[in-house]
């Protein structure tokens, strides 16, 4: 089962038959691609790899930049691509400048995929929930909040992992068997996930009629200690709201955290130490520099 496991070269063998299927779907475009874009990929696939990039890219010189023509081509551009840097910085510009394009959610799939495959896991995560905020009902949510559900049970983050197997399930089809099976490979640990959320109000239930208000002390020890990426702090909040906005558009989780100065700008929510100094280790390679903190409590 290809979900079955979190090992990243499981991981990896996931992404590789997303990719596959994409590689399928690319070779049926729909009737509502231009003509040109199907002329291009049938070069591409009869081995005219330069003549059919070619004509995608006189395309993009011919067209406004800004426009939905241009996000289409940029789009072709990045699928026909020689290589997966290329191919990425196309689909990064889509997802950056053209977040209403048809083109966007795939765009953002794709990035997911190739940093997976290389270990970027915290930028992975950061697109699929994009896709599952801005895209609940897109053609590539499903598979989104699969891949988002093994990286979150992989990350140790098991109620964002149970979030994203219960939307996926929810936009099943009957055809889905394979995926089904996936999904309900997580079931017991969404159930004690759940039956623990129910005692934790029935327990909290019982101190409010008992005592009339919340009970402070004896109360469960608190959750477990989650770390994030701290990548600057202002004085202003608008300093740190401009970074976040910034930062929110690249694609990470990111927040302003504190209500007077200083006001620190931090990037996801890790279970362990060594997670988030992957995630700041990956981030230094985009030229996004921090250091790993507790995080504050939500």
């Amino acid at each position: 089962m290809c979900w079955s496991g979190v090992s990243q070269s499981l991981i990896a063998s996931c992404v590789i038959t997303f990719a596959i299927a994409d590689g399928v779907r690319a070779q049926a475009p729909s009737q509502s691609t231009d003509a040109v874009f199907v002329r291009a990929q049938q070069m591409v696939t009869a081995g005219q790899d330069s003549a059919g990039r070619a004509v995608v890219d006189s395309v993009l010189r011919a067209t406004t930049e800004g426009t939905p023509r241009y996000a289409e081509a940029l789009f072709w551009r990045a699928t026909l691509s020689k290589t997966a840097a290329a191919a990425e910085r196309d689909y990064r510009r889509i997802a950056v400048e053209y977040p209403l394009s048809p083109r966007a959610q795939d765009a953002l799939f794709r990035l997911a995929q190739l940093e997976t495959t290389r270990g970027d896991r915290a930028s992975a995560r950061a697109h699929l929930t994009r896709i599952q905020r801005e895209h609940p009902s897109g053609p590539m949510s499903t598979r989104a909040n699969v891949m988002l559900a093994l990286l979150a049970f992989g990350d140790g983050d098991v109620a964002a992992g149970c979030h994203a197997a219960a939307l996926a399930r929810e936009n099943l089809t009957a055809a889905d068997v394979e995926l089904r099976n996936q999904l309900d490979y997580y079931k017991p640990r969404c159930a004690n996930l759940a039956g623990a959320a129910g005692d934790t109000t029935a327990g909290a239930g019982a101190a409010l009629s008992a005592a009339g208000a919340p009970r402070t002390a004896g109360t469960p020890a608190a959750a477990r200690q989650e770390y994030s990426v701290q990548v600057a702090a202002y004085d202003t909040r608008a300093a740190a709201d401009t970074l976040a906005k910034r930062l929110s558009t690249r694609g990470y989780n990111v927040r302003v955290v504190g209500t007077a100065k200083p006001f620190r700008v931090r990037v996801g929510r890790y279970p362990t130490r060594e997670r988030a100094a992957d995630a700041a280790q990956q981030m230094a390679k985009l030229n996004v520099r921090g250091v790993v903190v507790e995080a504050e409590r939500p």
